[in-house]
């Protein structure tokens, strides 16, 4: 079976099918719910099958934003380990386990797992029907609640960007349905607990870390809040926001978008057609003469420029 590192994947683009996001009732906790999100990241688009995954615990540490060693390392990540194994979801009224296999080779620092077969019709080969979003959004999020909520969020704004040319996206979705998608102890009042710890956490957290903002209002029959109406916009100023500086940006270039479009012009003094990108080795290029990076003078003028149709929103990225 092949192997796959974390590294490998420089975008680090979460691909499910949409069955997953609203269909599947689970709880997780936050750490697995990641671990899963960074599996499901590493498998590329033309995969046919399932790999063996690699996940070295320092890359992890890294990626969740803790470095803490205070911890039997061990004993850690066989209980993500177990928590994965033994607490199947329900899919469709069908019960499936994220991963088949998992274990912590004792003294190399690499957890190594494989997917559930079952669910190779929800990740591999998808040609519609999907959700897909940067996995930098989530990897900050501090409670499962509000990253499955990103993910519905995320993928009802991509569906109307799909269809309708705005940047704001308006939908609708029953108290009930949050209760039974997340599986929410009874405990869980509403006041108390969706709006306290789901619905206020998502509009502070989705702003300062993500790439959208949230706002919602209480739809109410008599007294109870029973539906919400969400407002999703796009989001440039988070504490996770790559241009807060011209390094910040073209680091986040360099990580989150290898080789894709990034500006498309018509040079017209030279009259060529220019498409910016940037290749693994961070140096810029021109699309249409593959084989040739830009000088360090030039480079760092584009560099410039699009910095500043970023912080303008109108680099799509």
């Amino acid at each position: 079976m092949n192997l796959v590192e974390i590294k490998e994947n420089r975008n680090n683009i979460v691909v499910k099918h949409k069955t997953l996001v609203h269909n599947a009732r689970y709880k997780l906790s936050e750490t697995s719910l990641k671990i899963v999100a960074i599996l499901i990241s590493m498998i590329k688009k033309d995969d046919k099958d399932f790999k063996e995954y690699h996940l070295k615990i320092s890359d992890f540490r890294e990626l969740i934003g803790t470095s803490s060693k205070n911890i039997d390392t061990y004993k850690y990540t066989h209980k993500i380990i177990r928590e994965l194994m033994s607490d199947p979801f329900v899919l469709d009224d069908v019960n499936l386990n994220w991963i088949s296999s998992g274990k912590h080779i004792r003294g190399s620092g690499l957890m190594v797992f494989k997917i559930d077969p079952n669910l190779k019709p929800y990740l591999v080969q998808l040609k519609n029907n999907f959700l897909q979003y940067n996995i930098v959004n989530i990897l900050p999020l501090k409670s499962t609640y509000v990253i499955r909520f990103y993910e519905i969020c995320k993928d009802k704004m991509s569906e109307n960007s799909r269809y309708i040319d705005r940047d704001t996206t308006i939908f609708k979705i029953k108290i009930d349905e949050i209760r039974e998608l997340f599986q929410l102890p009874k405990s869980y009042q509403y006041s108390s607990g969706i709006k306290l710890r789901i619905l206020d956490k998502a509009v502070i957290q989705f702003k300062e870390k993500t790439d959208i903002q949230m706002s919602y209002k209480e739809l109410k029959i008599g007294r109870k809040v029973h539906e919400l109406e969400i407002t999703i916009k796009s989001n440039n100023k988070g504490s996770n926001d790559f241009i807060k500086s011209r390094e910040s940006f073209i680091k986040y270039i360099r990580v989150n978008h290898i080789n894709t479009d990034l500006y498309a012009y018509r040079d017209i003094a030279q009259n060529k057609n220019i498409i910016l990108s940037c290749a693994t080795d961070g140096r810029v290029y021109n699309k249409m003469e593959p084989n040739k990076a830009l000088d360090k003078n030039l480079a760092n003028q584009v560099w410039d420029s699009l910095y500043e149709l970023a912080k303008k929103g109108e680099l799509k990225i």
